[in-house]
């Protein structure tokens, strides 16, 4: 192969592992995000899968362009250790987003106070005066 081409490919899969794992770092997202069904359940679709769909396109873009290199194991080296390096960074980028949410829960327990067993009586009027009514 190319050193040239050995070059794009090693700062290609630099910048997909970059990529990988701020995708999936996700800073932005919260459990609830994740939940599926009534909260009651607890079951959360955050699978550890969604780490693998940008190495796999690299390897499929590589596959694609297999002429570039001499031999068929050297293809299957090259998109194997790709792979790994993207996958890993997107479990790592996985791994740090759940131990934030772990530890947000923990600060929150301590910090907010946990509400009385019964702070409502059992029953209480609501009234809503609506100005927007129009009288006949």
């Amino acid at each position: 192969m190319d050193p040239l081409l050995g070059f794009i490919i090693i700062v290609g899969v630099l910048i997909a592992a970059a990529f990988n794992y701020i995708l999936n770092r996700a800073s932005g997202s919260d459990p609830e995000d994740f939940q599926v069904g009534p909260p009651q359940l607890g079951i959360r679709c955050d699978c550890f899968l969604n780490t693998l769909i940008i190495g796999s396109i690299l390897v499929l873009a590589l596959s694609a362009s297999s002429y570039i290199f001499e031999t068929r194991t050297e293809l299957h080296i090259v998109g194997f250790i790709a792979f790994i390096i993207i996958t890993a960074a997107g479990i790592y980028g996985r791994t740090i987003r759940h131990r934030e949410w772990r530890e947000l829960g923990e600060i929150l327990e301590r910090a907010v106070p946990k509400p009385p067993d019964h702070p409502y009586p059992e029953s209480f009027d609501i009234l809503i005066e609506d100005e927007d009514e129009e009288y006949d």
